[in-house]
């Protein structure tokens, strides 16, 4: 199979955010002028998904006295992509699990929500046990809602979940309305729900792990975008700006720019375009009540925005849909991958009155913008990722598609992609999401719009 595709790929010169102002010495590192002739296992993407999948293998207790040989390939600079540029928080998401049940029943709503809650404890570890100083911090995230009838569905899913014995509805604590505004800090608040969270510095967390992976033998090859792929039955030849690379078996960790590369997923993982800031509150500013918790606000049923406080009082908020959705030209957000231009200033505007609307005693804080950028993410049509072997390919696997929501999959995702590559096992071994996996089936279904 050969593939060439001009559109979709990475666009040069992205802006910079927040976590990537101060590059790690590795974002244009590269272990050679040119790619290697060939290699056991080449891994295109170094955002989060690409560096842990290449972690796991080189770290695996069991892996013979001879470790494959692991090249990585970047387009741009190391972890450039959405895992630089997103919120940098996870939690236990209560509406995907609600979401889940309702198409997909209890049972998947189980496994969805049980690997949900195995990334907050490995993130913790993996950071102690490799000494990598990204800030992380266990912690717990409110879901802030804004809408009575919102708050009144969510409550009632949430208690039925109680009552019915959900093992992971014990780690959910409903607020009710009356003191919600009281417990969370905010204002006019309709309830609110806590739930377990991390928060970290995700940039500084992968390239840790990066910098771990080259010392473990794997090689970097940052700028160094992939043209073509041509798949064999004895390897996958990926013809890059940099040489032609042979690999034994191939992992796309691209996420949103997947299609540029497999063409059969040309609407299954369609890239949109979102916003993001940080805030910077004056100098002299100190809250009355820290925030300890990072947020979710629910303006309504279908928007939200995120919110993670900083530990300098600054703050990470994102979101703002409804300020672009239904109010620009759709190609400027939707099926793009141009994250070197702001979406709109209304957006901009909606970040820099959050704080002073909605948070008690910040009203005076002046916290507006110092930064604002864009980021790419992947929408599939169910939602979902795709993850596993390539559909009908012999060397080829994949995690991707995250939809907007990688931090709180990706990690044992890629533990589980890393034991079918190194081990060559069947999906239903690796213990992930059975919704998670690509399928021809799922790859039938396009993307119709942005959900």
């Amino acid at each position: 199979m050969s593939t060439e595709n001009k559109q979709g790929f990475p666009a040069h010169n992205p802006l910079t955010s927040y976590w990537l102002k101060d590059p790690h010495p590795l974002a244009s590192f590269r272990s050679s002028e040119n790619v290697p002739d060939e290699c056991d296992i080449a891994i295109i993407g170094t955002g989060l998904a690409g560096v842990a999948t290449a972690y796991h293998i080189l770290s695996d207790p069991d892996i013979s006295a001879i470790k494959p040989n692991i090249v990585l390939l970047e387009a741009r600079k190391a972890c450039s992509g959405a895992t630089g540029r997103n919120g940098g928080h996870l939690k236990l998401a209560t509406w995907v699990a609600r979401q889940t049940i309702l198409n997909f029943g209890q049972e998947a709503a189980e496994e969805v929500v049980e690997h949900q809650l195995k990334q907050l404890s490995a993130l913790h570890d993996v950071a102690a046990k490799e000494n990598i100083d990204c800030e992380l911090r266990v912690t717990r995230s409110f879901d802030i809602f804004f809408d009575e009838s919102h708050a009144s569905e969510m409550r009632e899913f949430v208690t039925a979940c109680k009552e019915k014995g959900v093992a992971w509805a014990e780690h959910i604590e409903w607020i009710e309305a009356s003191i919600s505004d009281q417990v969370t800090g905010m204002k006019d608040t309709k309830g609110a729900l806590s739930v377990p969270a991390v928060s970290l510095w995700p940039y500084k967390l992968v390239t840790g792990l990066l910098a771990r992976v080259l010392e473990l033998g794997g090689k970097l090859y940052t700028e160094t975008s992939v043209k073509k792929v041509e798949e064999s039955a004895e390897y996958t030849t990926l013809t890059t700006s940099r040489g032609t690379i042979h690999a034994k078996k191939t992992i796309f960790a691209t996420n949103a720019y997947t299609a540029a590369l497999l063409p059969q997923f040309e609407g299954v993982i369609t890239p949109f375009k979102g916003q993001n800031s940080h805030l910077a509150p004056v100098s002299s500013f100190q809250p009355t009540k820290p925030l300890d918790y990072t947020y979710n606000l629910h303006f309504n049923r279908k928007y939200a925005d995120y919110l993670n406080p900083r530990p300098d009082n600054g703050i990470i908020l994102g979101g703002a849909k409804w300020t672009y959705e239904d109010t620009i030209d759709r190609n400027e957000w939707w099926n793009t991958t141009d994250d070197t231009t702001l979406i709109n200033d209304a957006s901009t505007e909606h970040f820099d009155s959050v704080m002073e609307t909605h948070f008690q005693g910040w009203e005076q804080a002046k916290a507006y913008h110092d930064s604002v950028w864009t980021g790419i993410m992947g929408q599939t049509p169910d939602s979902f990722p795709h993850i596993g072997r390539v559909p009908g390919s012999q060397n080829q696997w994949l995690l991707a598609g995250f939809n907007g929501a990688g931090m709180l999959m990706i990690f044992t995702a890629s533990r589980g992609i890393a034991k079918m590559v190194l081990n060559e096992l069947d999906y239903k071994d690796t213990g992930m999401p059975r919704l998670f996996k690509s399928t021809f089936e799922r790859l039938a279904v396009k993307n119709s719009g942005f959900n």
